[in-house]
């Protein structure tokens, strides 16, 4: 089993790079919490709307967004006159 001291010394650096796309130069972290939410409500709006063979909807979820597929689908079950 190798021990911390079997293993070189090691440096750590620092290289600061400002962002270039405002002028503060500061670049996002509290973002991170947020990631998990989207993919989450779109799961649950597909679960709702599988048995409806519905198996994709863009985001951001809005209301007519999730209205068209199922308007679609009912047009397909309609016979034509």
């Amino acid at each position: 089993m190798p021990r911390a001291e079997d293993f070189p010394d090691l440096v750590s650096e620092l290289a600061e790079v400002p962002a270039a796309t405002n002028a503060l130069g500061v670049k996002g972290a509290g973002e991170a919490g947020a990631t998990g939410a989207p993919p989450a409500v779109i799961s649950a709006v597909l679960d709702a709307l599988r048995p409806l063979g519905i198996d994709h909807i863009d985001m951001p979820t809005t209301p007519n967004r999730i209205w068209q597929p199922i308007r679609a689908r009912e047009a397909m079950k309609t016979p034509s006159a």
